[in-house]
Parts: structure tokens; sequence; C-alpha cells
């Protein structure tokens, strides 16, 4: 089956379906909670406090109102490729590259962050066992002199590569491997959270002031570990290989976000509540909760210089069991963090494969191997890439980042959607005028319609952006009340523009074929653009510079080479005045989208 792509006649484009419903929450699982809670929680907790744990909650139910979006989109356009296709259909050609060039962000770095706190964890483990100090420069190699602050990780390049072997594979190997680790690393964090309470280890104290630091520091909170929510797209990008996918995909996306926010947040209130968060450090915060507690009295960790003697003649317990725990939870992590490791670097090759299918990524890489149906070369990329991100850069200089982009990405998805389902209302209008002068006037109010909804949706995005920006760097409070003013009234123009946004009129589905829908749309996909937009703004202005050069460095490769190998260019060269899946009716660009990408459905792009 080719997918149309220019790969060449001698590549087999399709993917078997192999993937159930429990498949995609486990994917979705073990790609989200992995550095997210085995890292994120102590470097979280510098910044937010105990409030982490909001923090955590916001980007659970923020990235709640993303998933359903995405879930429309996943059930309609079974593809591989996740936010890239979508935004392809909805916004065209150049602004998908740049959500491509955002998620090989998110995923490749996301791979290299997991694998160097799996480094981290690991190394700590075998000291712990081995007494075997000199095993650290496995994690933490000074490059430059022990004067110098930087250092690089070895370790980590073990786990990417054991990963990749079984990437290798095919995706039910691969399913199979993550189903274990995944099982394995809920049952550690299961242990931490019932350790903590039986134990006795949660304090009051340790959980006062529970937001010491405003909701600006819960919203920085929330953009430093937003990153970790990335696993429903990593979810999307597999629905390709999905059985039933009108079906499983929406149960695997938004299933997957709704057990990881849960975990999430009782992990980190365990955490927070045990030990005070200047102790938990930056690299194995659950660990160091767990030895503060087994190591020192409740009144010794009051006391800085208590504690700091009592962990280093931590020779007699005060809680044998806990010692005992973070000896596990040390060796366990790592399963946790392999599985979040794996999942990254398995959506980072199907992104690769999508944007070579469309011709905007180099056609190597939409090449699939026939044996065992996955993208190897594809794959050994990645893999090469990744090892050396996770060696030679520090966590702290990628999170933000990862974080920008992903909520990017999202934007685009919730802005898609409504524009999505604009056409479907636009449709429903066109199929029911009788004069072709009726049907013309249609076809205006819709291009109407859809210029007035997209600036509205930019002015709604920016204004937001603008005043969590604001916030976040200023003290000034009557930008901010503007700001969110006009974004109120842009949203409210947006309910209203079209005709109607009732279902009997944007409602997707067919006589033969019943997607998920988005409920109370544009209501839903509003509120997750607005929430995304707020949680970018309060990331650090540093990260805006690293994300503008990102997106140039990808420009520059789409204007050198994307739009001259472009299918979609190629296609609209047969047509005088449309470019397909641009068509204005949704069912047109998304039945050619199916088409396009491996589904089942013939029906060609319709002349504007």
């Amino acid at each position: 089956n080719d997918g149309g792509g220019s790969s060449g006649g001698n590549v087999t484009t399709s993917l078997r379906r192999t993937l159930t419903a429990v498949d995609l929450v486990l994917y979705g699982v073990g790609s989200s909670v992995g550095a997210g809670i085995f890292v994120l929680v102590g470097l979280g907790a510098k910044i937010a406090g105990p409030a982490i744990a909001i923090s955590f909650l916001g980007c659970g139910m923020a990235c709640i109102l993303t998933s359903l979006a995405y879930s429309e989109f996943a059930s309609l356009i079974p593809a591989s490729g996740s936010a890239f296709t979508y935004t392809y259909v909805a916004f065209g050609e150049c602004l998908a590259f740049c959500v491509g060039w955002f998620l090989i962000l998110g995923y490749g770095f996301t791979a290299s962050v997991t694998a160097r706190a799996w480094a981290d964890y690991t190394g700590d483990f075998l000291v712990k066992i081995t007494g075997q100090e000199w095993i650290i420069f496995f994690t933490e190699l000074p490059l430059f002199g022990e004067n110098v602050d930087y250092t690089c990780s070895p370790l980590s390049i073990a786990i990417i590569g054991m990963s990749t072997a079984v990437l290798l594979r095919g995706a039910k190997d691969s399913s199979a491997f993550n189903n274990i680790m995944t099982a394995m690393n809920l049952s550690i964090l299961l242990l931490v959270v019932l350790s903590a309470i039986f134990s006795g280890s949660v304090s009051k104290e340790n959980l006062t002031p529970f937001v010491p630091t405003g909701l600006p520091g819960v919203l920085r909170g929330a953009g430093l570990v937003f990153f970790a929510f990335i696993g429903f797209d990593m979810v999307a990008s597999l629905s390709e290989e999905v059985v039933c996918p009108e079906k499983n995909m929406p149960v695997g996306i938004v299933g997957s976000l709704a057990v990881s926010t849960l975990i999430y947040v009782s992990v980190a209130l365990a955490v927070v509540g045990m030990a005070p968060f200047r102790y938990l450090g930056e690299t194995i915060p659950i660990v160091n909760a767990l030895m503060v507690n087994a190591c020192c009295s409740h009144l010794q960790q009051v006391e800085a210089e208590d504690t700091e003697v009592c962990m280093k003649e931590c020779q007699i317990f005060e809680k044998p069991a806990l010692a005992v725990v973070g000896h596990i939870v040390s060796g366990g992590a790592m399963f946790g963090l392999m599985a979040a490791c794996f999942t990254s670097l398995m959506g980072q090759p199907r992104i690769f494969y999508r944007m070579a299918k469309d011709g905007l990524w180099f056609p190597l890489f939409a090449k699939v191997n026939p044996e065992t149906q996955t993208m190897s070369e594809g794959i050994w990329v990645t893999g090469i890439a990744a090892s050396f991100l996770a060696c030679f850069i520090p966590l702290e200089a990628l999170a933000n980042l990862i974080s920008l982009g992903t909520l990017a990405v999202f934007t685009f998805v919730d802005a898609g959607v409504i524009l999505l389902r604009l056409g479907n209302v636009a449709e429903s209008s066109f199929e029911a005028a009788q004069q072709p002068q009726e049907k013309e006037r249609e076809r205006t109010l819709f291009h109407q319609n859809y210029e007035r909804v997209a600036m509205l949706l930019l002015f709604y995005t920016g204004s937001l952006l603008a005043a969590s920006l604001i916030m976040a760097n200023s003290y000034l409070k009557w930008p901010i009340f503007l700001l969110v003013m006009i974004a109120t009234i842009c949203g409210m123009m947006i309910v209203y523009t079209p005709v109607s946004w009732t279902t009997k009129y944007q409602s997707i589905a067919t006589h033969d074929h019943r997607p998920f829908e988005c409920p109370l749309l544009p209501i839903v996909p509003l509120a997750g653009v607005g929430t995304n937009a707020f949680m970018m703004g309060s990331l650090p202005l540093s990260s805006w510079f690293l994300c503008l050069v990102w997106l140039a460095c990808g420009l520059t490769v789409y204007f050198a080479y994307g739009i001259h190998h472009s299918e979609l260019g190629l296609r609209a060269s047969q047509y005088s005045d449309t470019v397909p899946l641009m068509d204005y009716s949704a069912t047109s660009r998304t039945s050619t989208a199916k088409s396009s990408y491996g589904g089942t459905s013939e029906t060609t792009p319709e002349k504007a």
C-alpha cells in the first residue's frame, strides 16, 4: 500500500495495525511518567515550593482540553505524524513544518533528558550497592576540569542504545517491552506514595506555606514540567498502527493523560511532604526525600546543619524501612526512565516518516523495513542524535525549551480543530443551497468567516501570551487586565462568528464513519489555546530566545529543501487555482489526508 509519498517504488510505506487501547494507555503513561516525576519534582519545588503539585495538576487539566482536540483529529485521520498531520490538514504546509520541527525538539530532546536522568539514578544506585565512588564519573565526567561546572554523562548512551535496538525489532515487540517497563514503573511509584503515608513521614510543616511564590511561581513551575505531558502526542503518532483507531485513539489519548496526571499529583505531594524541598536536589529528588526521612528525625530536618550531619553519619536509621525503599526506588527508577526514553525515541522516527512522506524531509526517512515494519533509518538517526545530546547537554538547559515547543504544538492543534469544524459548518450550508448564486454566496461567506476566525484566534492567543509575559516579568497590573479583556472579546466573537456552532451543523460524522468529536466546541479548544498561551508566557525569556533560534533553523531547512520537494506543491501544480488539503470542505480535506496517509478513503479534493 503506497501512501503516495516520495519515498520511491522500492519502499514499503504502510505500517501494520497491531496496537490496542491498553497498549496506547501504557505507551502514553510510559512516555509521560519518566523524567517529569523522577527529576522535575526537585527542580519544580525550587520554583513553586509544595505548590509544584498544583503545577502538575494545572498542566494535566490544560492538557485534557487539548487531548479532546487531539482525539478528534486522531480518530478522523488515523495516520502517523500526530500534530504535524493535523496542522497540515488545518493550516497548510508551512505551519505544519514548524509544528513538525517543534515535535523534533519535543521527542528528540525529551529522550535525551530522560536518558540523562536514567544515568543519574543508575549511577547513584550502583554507588550505593557497591560503595565504589568512581562509578559516578560515568554520569558526571568533568570535561574542562573539576573547577568548571560542566560534565558529560557517558552512561546515558547505554539506555539509548538499548532502546534503539528494541525499536528496530518492530511495534509489537516494542509494545511488550514498554508494557513491562511501565508496569514496573507504576509499582515503584505506588510504593513511594504508600511508604510516605504509612511511615508517617509526610509533615504539615513541609507543606506550609503551600504556595510560597504565589501564582507566578505556580505558572513557572507548570511551564517547567509541561514537557512531561508530551506522552499523549506520542500516542497520537501511533494512529497508523492502531486497531480500530476511531474507538481506541480517544481512549488511549485521554486515558493516558488522566492516569499520568493522577500519578504526578500523588507522587509530588508525597515527595514534597516528606522533606523540606531544599533537600530534594535536582537529580534524584525521590530518593533524597526517602533517605532524609530514613536517616534524620523530624527535629533534625528542621535545622539545615543537623540534617547535613545526620545524612553524612547515617549508620543507624531512624526509619530502616524507608532506607530499603530508597534503594528499591533508586534501582526501580531505571525502569520508569527507561520507558520514557524508549517511547520518546519511538515517536521521533514517526514524525520523520510523515514529514518525509510529504516531501518536507529527506526521503531516506520515509523508508519502512518490509520485515519488521519499522522506520529503520529514522530510528538509527534518532538514536545517534539523542545519544550525543544526552551525553553533553544537562537537563535544566533543555526542560523549559522543550516545554515551550510542546505548548506551541498543542496550541496549533486546539486552533486547528476549530478551523476544521468551521469547514463543516460551511459545508452543511453549501449542500443545503439550491441555486448556483446561493452556493457562491455560501462559499464567499465561508472564506470571510475563516479569515475572521483565524485573525481572532491570533489576537486571542497573542493577548493572553502578552498578559502572561507581563505577569512573569513585570509588576504592572493594568496591561494584564486590558489584554485579558481583549482576549475575552475575541473569544466571544469566535463563538458567534459562524451561522451556527451547533452539533447539527458542525458534526463530522457520516452514515459510515463516526469518529470522536470534541465536545462543547469551540469553547473547549479555546480554553486549551488560552491555558497553553498563558503557560508559554510564564517561561523564562532565555527559553524564548532559544526557541526562536530553533524555529529560525527549521524555517531555513523548509525554504532551502522542504518547499522545493513538497508533495503538496507537486499536487497543487495540477490545479489552476486550488491547493489540496486547503479546500473549504473539512470532509474533502480529511478524506484526502486519509487517502494520502494510507487510509481507505479515495475522495479527491474539490475545486474551490
